[in-house]
């Protein structure tokens, strides 16, 4: 406690200032630039750099050894081929879309009965 009371002590006064001067006291201070700091522009090129390096490096120019066998007849067929797989993706996007109507509508509260009078409405200007 009396090391907190020390540490209180030897901090300089905060300056009370109106919200005129808090205003004027702000609008002196210069702004920040736009542009990116240098070690936040490196990071930008180096992760530019191994996207493109990753990008490169998926492109590979032989086949592996199941693909291989599979285009010499000894290999096992695909078992999806890419009319199958289109087919499974766009299905199930229509699915979500429907069950998500299907919730929806059915979750939809109505009451269980209504009132025979009419909405009265007084002058309105």
């Amino acid at each position: 406690l009396a090391q907190a009371r020390l540490l209180r002590d030897d901090l300089p006064p905060l300056p009370l200032l109106s919200s005129r001067e808090r205003g004027r006291a702000r609008s002196t201070q210069p702004r920040a630039s736009m542009a990116p700091s240098t070690p936040t522009a490196v990071r930008i090129v180096l992760l530019s750099l191994a996207v493109v390096t990753f990008c490169v490096e998926a492109q590979r120019p032989i086949m592996w050894p199941k693909e291989q066998a599979w285009t010499e007849g000894k290999g096992t067929p695909l078992m999806i081929t890419p009319n199958v797989m289109t087919g499974i993706l766009v299905g199930s996007i229509w699915l979500m879309l429907f069950l998500t109507g299907f919730c929806c509508l059915f979750s939809v509260q109505t009451p269980s009965s209504y009132e025979e009078k009419c909405l009265v409405l007084n002058k309105q200007y």
